[in-house]
Order: C-alpha cells, then sequence, then structure tokens
C-alpha cells in the first residue's frame, strides 16, 4: 500500500490524516500520520477539467480578431490551423497540454474534439502516455448530419459535441441529438457565448451539460436549474473575448457550476490557474466562498462516474494531488492561491506523477538488459 498524510478532504471539510491506496483504489483513509509516506501536505481528489479543446494546442501564434475570426467555425483560425496540420504535430501538442493537466493537478477532462472519427483517433494516441483518464466527446467534420458518420463517432467515443445551436441548421442539430440518446452516450453543447440562444430549444436537445451561457438571462439560468443540466463556465477564455461569467449570480439560480479552461491556444489547461481567476472574477459580482470555486473543479468528474463523490473516501478512484499547502479550516482559501509549484505528487488512478526513479536494483536490471538488446541485434 502506498500513503500520503497531512489535511485531506473529506467531501465537506479537511481533516489530519493519512490516506492509502491500493492499484487504482483508495483502502485507508484515517486519522494519524503515516511513519513512511510518498508526501504530506494538502490532499485533494484529482481535478477534473470539465470542458476543453485540447486539438487547439496546436497553434502557438499570438492570437489577435473576434471570437468568429479565432473560433468559430468553419473558418476561424484554429479549424484552419488543424486542417493542415500534420497529425504527429497535433498528436505532440495535445500531448503537451494533457501533459500540463497532469502536472498541476488534473486527473481528468472533457474534451469537445473536432475533425470526426480521425480528430478523436489522434485524442486517444495523444492520451494513451499519460495517466489522465479523458471524455471523449466528437462531432461531424462539417455542420451537416450524415447518419452513417455520426453512427461510427459515437461508437468510438463518449457522446457528441458541438459548437452552438445558431450554427447549424435545426432540423441537422436535432437528429444528431437523437441519434446521441438512443445511444445513451452524452450530448453536450455551446450556449450563449458570442450571443444569447433560445434556451427552450437547446434544452429540448436533451444535454448532459452547457457550456458558457455568459449572455444568458435569469430566466435562462433558472430553466438549466430546473432542468438540471449543468452549466461549465471558462472564465480565462470568456475574458479574452471581453467577457465574465457572473458566477454569484449563476449559483443564485440555482445552478450547479463546473470549472473548465476551453481552447488550449488561448489558455493553458491548468486548473490551479482557472480556479484563483475565476475566485477574483466572481468577487467582482460579490463574490462567492473559495470553498464553492474548488468544488466547481472537481464536480466534472461526475461526468465519468455520476455516482462518484467528489471527496477522498475509501473505495474511490485513485486519484489524488497532494500540494505544499496549510491545511485545516483555510484549505481552501489556499487552493484558489495555488500555483504550479505547489503540487508535491499527483496520483491518477494509481500511478504517479512524476513516476518514482527506479530503485539502484531496478536501475542495474535495466541497463543489464539493454545492453543484452544491444548483443542481440549485431
Amino acid at each position: 500500500m502506498q500513503r500520503v498524510s497531512g489535511w485531506y478532504y473529506d467531501g465537506h471539510r479537511f481533516r489530519a490524516g493519512t490516506v492509502g491506496w491500493e492499484e487504482d483504489m483508495v483502502v485507508e483513509v484515517r486519522s494519524g500520520r503515516a511513519r513512511r509516506s510518498l508526501a504530506e501536505g494538502l490532499i485533494i481528489p484529482g481535478l477534473w477539467n470539465a470542458h476543453t479543446h485540447l486539438g487547439d494546442a496546436i497553434v502557438t501564434q499570438e492570437l489577435k480578431g473576434t471570437i468568429e475570426e479565432l473560433v468559430a467555425p468553419p473558418h476561424g483560425l484554429k479549424h484552419r490551423v488543424l486542417a493542415k496540420a500534420k497529425d504527429a504535430a497535433v498528436i505532440s501538442a495535445m500531448r503537451r497540454a494533457m501533459a500540463t493537466m497532469v502536472r498541476t493537478g488534473t486527473t481528468g477532462f472533457s474534451d469537445f474534439r473536432e475533425g470526426g472519427l480521425k480528430g478523436l483517433k489522434l485524442l486517444y494516441a495523444a492520451e494513451a502516455a499519460l495517466p489522465v483518464r479523458g471524455i471523449a466527446l466528437g462531432r461531424p467534420a462539417g455542420l451537416s448530419y450524415d447518419q452513417r458518420e455520426v453512427a461510427a463517432i459515437l461508437r468510438a467515443s463518449d457522446g457528441i459535441a458541438v459548437s452552438s445551436y445558431i450554427d447549424w441548421p435545426r432540423d441537422a442539430i436535432e437528429k444528431l441529438a437523437a441519434d446521441v440518446r438512443r445511444a445513451k452516450k452524452i450530448f453536450a453543447i455551446h450556449c450563449s457565448e458570442r450571443v444569447r440562444e433560445e434556451i427552450d430549444v437547446v434544452l429540448d436537445l436533451k444535454p448532459a451539460f452547457l457550456v458558457h451561457m455568459v449572455q444568458a438571462t435569469d430566466a435562462d439560468l433558472e430553466r438549466c436549474a430546473d432542468a438540471r443540466v449543468p452549466i461549465v463556465v471558462c472564465p480565462r477564455s470568456n475574458a479574452f473575448f471581453g467577457m465574465t461569467p457572473d458566477i454569484p449570480r449563476m449559483l443564485r439560480q440555482g445552478v450547479e457550476l463546473r470549472l473548465g479552461t476551453d481552447n488550449a491556444m488561448i489558455n493553458t489547461p491548468s486548473l490551479l490557474r482557472e480556479m484563483e481567476f475565476a475566485y477574483r472574477v466572481a468577487r467582482m459580482n460579490g463574490g462567492v466562498p473559495a470553498r464553492e470555486i474548488v468544488e466547481m473543479a472537481l464536480r466534472g468528474g461526475r461526468l465519468a462516474n455520476p455516482d462518484a463523490k467528489p471527496a477522498i473516501r475509501v473505495g474511490e478512484r485513485a486519484d489524488l494531488v497532494i500540494l505544499d499547502l496549510p491545511g485545516g479550516p483555510n484549505g481552501f482559501a489556499s487552493l484558489v492561491r495555488a500555483s504550479a509549484s505547489d503540487v508535491r505528487l499527483v496520483v491518477s488512478g494509481g500511478q504517479q506523477w512524476p513516476a518514482p526513479a527506479p530503485s539502484v536494483r531496478d536501475a542495474s536490471m535495466i541497463r543489464g538488459r539493454r545492453r543484452g538488446a544491444g548483443r542481440s541485434t549485431r
């Protein structure tokens, strides 16, 4: 069994104690410190990035222009760059973005993947090398409905997520959403980001969650709360285009909020940075407790497992982040000020990041295998 000690989050508050795991499951949560710990500090469940476009990491130039010019399909900058990029370059860019997530405490993500079936294959190739759990939401290559293409995407993905209702012909997006429902998979959609969209027609598509809603009215938010449809907010991305989500207003209307980093060409996919910015943006409209912001960064995991609790408990998956931060009742305040340098250890599905260095015995065995491999090829 591997153990870490310090202050762990039990779903309500931080408690002093030890957390132990075997393989990919937490098997011990108790008071008191272990005599031998891999790390000590503030212990939280792995963060979940509830909205990413990781393929956008291929775009590295300085960005200028409006939201339509940069990200709107089908002719926004990101779509033009992705269309011309080599597969290996896209995989490398996504892998780099995923490594940033793991290194900064994110052990799961939900990606809106462009490029049809091919785009999904590139995402899986990038993910295979890292201890991170992804929800892959594909989409058709164009803004049109093709039943065979949709069926192929649904077989290869966790569902389908599209840009916006207003980008699509109405009959096409309705057929698309109906196919996703029949397949019992996830349908998600951006909504009311550039302009306010009619919420009832969007909710009629039965989305699992919406993204942005910065242009939504109070009535729109109430409809989402009544329908129990969560909203993912991405404050840094919105701010880049001169907008900010009113987080306190959304919470007052009873909406469940989750936190995402959105386009990887605009933001590094670090939820630590997103939490800090979200907390500051919320203060502009009256503020919310730091705990609420932290829980927004944990709730996205419900997409992978609706029964999972955003807490460290026996029987939960061993996704843990240990940070060099003060614990106790001020743990939440510490987290919304945290940076990447505060992360001591990340455990994703029981795997440590950074991976432990091999022992002297293991290192000698590895060298021996390499020498043997070298002789056999002569």
